[in-house]
């Protein structure tokens, strides 16, 4: 290291001072004396007589340039060669870094660029393209170099999707739209959440993206096997030559809840909604746990246009023209920006929900429509019990019991049902209010014609409906209680045995609907399936032929007494209970909330639409 320093230093020095030379001539003109000097000490500086041969000393800092002018051509040195060679590579990588960057921004924008060949009317893709291969939302570039986002359905997955992608596009969508927000912001967090109707800036529908090569095109394939058809297909009157509607709004029917009614909620407010957006509207039930939708109601009305293709319906952002809605979207769709958006906050409740009950309202109107048999057998048995009393002059109040698997809001209840004596004193009130005393105050009726009155006013009836059939057989309710309906009754294991014998003494073979309705015994229905363990490992993607016909029952079932009941002048309910809620929209506006012929015992609580 020290000879390899002081070689360093010396060729420095040589470096710095060009013009030191030794030659023989000078050295042959001095003296003899002097002759006989070494050499070393002729070259050292510290000799005064020799020293005016020298020139100065080099400054300290090797940095510092030369204070002797270079002459000559200089001649490169070791160290010179090593440290060219240093800046050759050093700027060979930059270079090669800098055309890396730009053939990758260039790469980058040639995805969207994806090519595509016609064979035999069918698209095909043929050039290189990152599309994800599950449903999802994914962070594109437009055709301006701009990054947007949108929404990725590969063509190989039927429609509709399983609940979980739509679930996770939800998800994925507002991750990725937020992602795009704070980036065009600078890294900060978004001020606000859009608006219900609000449209992303940053959002490019499916459609516009393959328009602009974006996502690869696709074939529309026509209308997917699980649309229910609507009245001009089932009437055979459909035209030739629709073109595909520009908005649309499809429900799937598909629910991993058992209930009936959280299906019919959203199916209604869904239809309220595609008319209030101008959207067409398409009903799909593919996987539906109780089967096929023309098992219970009339078509719906007629789309006027075609489907649009699969890949096209989403279920986020709420703006795109083609949306998807279902059990798993339901708090995207009708969540916290739905209720900002379509409630009325200068107003209490239940009056802030007028335009949301108005959305339900739309639906029931548009889609509650039995089927024939069902239908003429409601008509029938609401004039029979209804006919008599509306004759007389007298009032029916209707009694809507929900027990099973859904308990009452009211803390003191929480945890058991609200009891039978409270229907019972809720629907005397009405009566006593309204016939007894309301009347003959409202009218100034003398003592003679009140007593007329309360002798016409006996007629009047009590009309129940519930899902547990041990509350027909209650004496907290009268014996002038009259079911809803009689064409299909849910019935006891005690009715059961008896009609059909018990077979075992020891095992029960037979399952009644004590207590009222619960999920496990609903998916257990005609399965066989020893205990609760059985019931959850069900598989509901294959569902058995008599499984499904009974499941049919309880359905069908389920909305005769809601048809019937509706037509009562009053009825008295908790509101826990959807049921309850689907029996003040089918009442109707004025009648059940303006009017207060809706009642609710179950605490102080108001009506209220979809409870996600």
């Amino acid at each position: 290291m020290l000879n390899q320093t002081t070689q360093k230093m010396n060729k420095m020095h040589a470096r710095r001072n060009p013009n030191l030379t030794v030659s023989s001539a000078s050295y042959a003109q001095l003296s003899p004396a002097d002759q006989s000097m070494t050499s070393a000490t002729f070259l050292s500086p510290t000799v005064a007589s020799r020293r005016g041969l020298l020139s100065p000393s080099p400054p300290p800092s090797p940095n510092l340039p030369s204070l002797i002018p270079r002459h000559g051509k200089k001649q490169l040195s070791t160290a010179n060669h090593t440290r060219l060679v240093k800046r050759l590579l050093i700027g060979g990588c930059g270079v090669a870094i800098l055309v890396w960057l730009v053939v990758r921004q260039i790469y980058a924008r040639q995805q969207g660029d994806v090519e595509f060949k016609s064979q035999d009317g069918e698209w095909e893709m043929v050039g290189g393209s990152l599309l994800p291969e599950e449903p999802s939302a994914l962070v594109v570039q437009d055709a301006k170099g701009k990054s947007k986002w949108t929404v990725s359905i590969p063509p190989s997955y039927d429609f509709p999707l399983k609940p979980q992608y739509y679930h996770d596009i939800c998800q994925q969508a507002m991750e990725v739209s937020q992602a795009i927000h704070q980036e065009v912001q600078g890294g900060g967090m978004i001020k606000r959440m859009l608006n219900y109707n609000q449209k992303d800036q940053y959002y490019i529908d499916v459609g516009e993206a393959e328009a602009q090569k974006v996502l690869p095109q696709t074939k529309n394939t026509g209308r997917p096997k699980g649309f229910v058809d609507d009245v001009a297909i089932a009437s055979k009157a459909n035209a030739v030559g629709l073109e595909v509607c520009e908005r649309s709004l499809t429900y799937v029917m598909e629910t991993g809840d058992a209930g009936f009614g959280d299906t019919m909620t959203r199916l209604w407010m869904s239809y309220g909604l595609a008319v209030a957006e101008n959207r067409t509207f398409f009903v799909d039930d593919t996987r539906w746990l109780y089967g096929k939708y023309s098992t219970y109601f009339a078509p719906p009305p007629t789309a006027n246009c075609l489907p649009p293709p699969k890949t096209h319906m989403v279920p986020c952002p709420h703006t795109a023209a083609h949306i998807v809605v279902s059990g798993a979207t339901v708090r995207s769709t009708f969540g916290h920006a739905f209720t900002e958006e379509w409630e009325d906050g200068r107003k209490a409740n239940p009056l802030r929900q007028h335009k949301i009950f108005a959305l339900l309202r739309t639906g029931y109107e548009a889609l509650f429509k039995l089927n024939t048999e069902d239908a003429t057998y409601a008509l029938d048995r609401a004039h029979s019990l209804f006919g008599s009393v509306i004759k007389d002059g007298g009032i029916s109040i209707g009694i809507h019991v929900r027990r099973g698997d859904k308990h009452p809001y009211e803390f003191q209840y929480q945890e058991d049902y609200i009891p039978l004596d409270r229907y019972m004193n809720a629907a005397r009130s009405i009566y006593i209010e309204k016939i007894e005393n309301g009347k003959s105050r409202k009218r100034g009726l003398t003592f003679a014609e009140t007593a007329r009155l309360a002798a016409r006013h006996t007629s009047s009836k009590v009309i129940l409906a519930s899902d547990d059939p041990l509350v027909y057989e209650s004496s907290e309710l009268g014996p002038n209680t009259n079911r809803a309906q009689d064409r299909i009754m849910l019935a006891t294991k005690a009715a059961l045995e008896a009609a059909q014998g018990k077979k075992n003494p020891w095992i029960d073979e037979i399952t009644g609907w004590e207590g009222g309705f619960y999920r496990d015994v609903f998916f257990s229905l005609g399965q066989p399936v020893g205990n609760a363990n059985d019931a959850s490992k069900l598989d509901n993607t294959n569902i058995p032929e008599n499984a499904m016909k009974l499941r049919e029952l309880v359905g069908r079932a389920y909305l005769l007494d809601l048809a019937v009941l509706s037509k009562a002048d009053y009825v008295v309910c908790t509101v826990s209970s959807i049921g309850c809620r689907m029996l003040a929209v089918m009442m109707g506006w004025d009648s059940a909330i303006l009017g207060k012929n809706w009642v609710n015992i179950d605490g102080d609580f108001d009506w209220r639409g979809i409870v996600w």
